[in-house]
């Protein structure tokens, strides 16, 4: 017994004290050493946690959580639930793309650069950070107030392969559908109304085709075309619209040929004279002509003249319901058709 107590004594008597610092103890041996214990508490920062100004840019993928996955959600118009979902994974797919980035959906090095380098505390945008046009220097562009610009016979030459506005306005005037494309069937109307207006048929439209497409610009007097004086009618016209329109159906098939006004073959301003003179109608013999004798109407009437351009390239016999009846080109016989395009106006010849 005397023995253990004396080896008891020999062991130094420790006093625990607190020293300065958090959830530190000091363990204070009464004769010597000091030895510190364990922390009692992580350091704060983690990654993980709550996060600060010092958070580290760590590579981010589906699945990661915390405030460095919050940062990149506020970047790319996510919801800034720190949690890395589909969500997400979409979002910084679609922001990567747009900065010419691999869409592989993974947060790493370029991806931040490109959020907007370290990663800090974010502040929620108002309204998304997704890639915008840069408006330095932009100017707000002027809205056309037509969807085609205007023609002159100053405008740029076009050819078969071209495209544009200004095919556009070609293929309205012509009478064909307008897509923009000069391809092989705008070519075919091109030569074909070069033959009829007497131009060099080589498909080209330049200043010549032009003016004969009425192109006179935005700023010059609309043209009058030249008017022979009429001659008074033997005997009063008598037909009406019904006897008109069906007399021009008789020639259905009939083989369009230029400067043709009979039965052995038409043009189209030699059709619409032929029939209107059978029934005692005075007609002039070109389609400029005839557009700049009668009167214009804004509400067509079967019997009426349909016109494209000004001066008139083209005609044909109105009959109601959105068709006509015209000798059109050459290799297309006189036919009943619907109007195509966006025919330049209406005049009356039956009162």
């Amino acid at each position: 017994m005397r023995r253990r107590q004396r080896a008891t004594s020999a062991l130094p008597r420790l006093t625990v004290k607190q020293a300065v610092g958090a959830g530190v103890a000091l363990a204070i041996p009464t004769g010597g050493t000091v030895m510190a214990a364990a922390p009692a508490l992580a350091a704060p920062g983690d990654d993980t946690t709550n996060g600060s100004a010092s958070t580290p840019r760590p590579t981010l993928s589906y699945g990661s959580r915390g405030a460095a996955v919050k940062i990149v959600q506020a970047r790319v118009g996510a919801t800034a639930d720190g949690i890395f979902g589909p969500a997400t994974l979409s979002a910084v797919k679609t922001f990567q793309r747009a900065n010419g980035l691999v869409p592989d959906g993974i947060v790493g090095a370029r991806t931040w650069a490109k959020v907007g380098g370290s990663a800090v505390t974010p502040t929620r945008p108002t309204t998304p950070t997704r890639p915008t046009t840069p408006t330095t220097g932009a100017t707000t562009p002027t809205v056309p107030t037509t969807t085609t610009p205007a023609c002159s016979p100053t405008s740029t030459t076009l050819r078969m392969g071209n495209s544009g506005q200004l095919v556009k306005v070609l293929q309205d005037r012509l009478g064909l559908p307008t897509d923009g494309w000069f391809g092989a069937n705008t070519k075919a109307k091109v030569l074909a109304f070069q033959r009829a207006t007497g131009l060099y048929a080589d498909g080209i439209v330049g200043p010549r085709t032009w003016t004969k497409l009425g192109c006179v610009g935005p700023n010059a007097p609309q043209p009058t075309p030249p008017v022979s004086t009429p001659s008074v009618p033997s005997t009063p016209a008598t037909g009406t619209a019904a006897q008109v329109i069906a007399f021009a159906q008789t020639f259905t098939g009939t083989s369009y040929v230029w400067g043709g006004s009979s039965p052995a073959g038409f043009d189209c301003s030699g059709l619409t004279s032929y029939v209107f003179k059978n029934f005692g109608y005075y007609m002039p013999r070109t389609a400029a002509q005839q557009q700049a004798y009668f009167p214009r109407v804004s509400n067509p009437q079967p019997g009426d003249l349909v016109f494209w351009g000004y001066p008139a390239y083209h005609i044909g016999i109105y009959v109601g319901n959105g068709m006509m009846i015209d000798s059109s080109q050459p290799g297309v016989p006189v036919a009943m058709r619907k109007v195509y395009g966006s025919p330049s106006g209406y005049a009356r010849v039956i009162k």
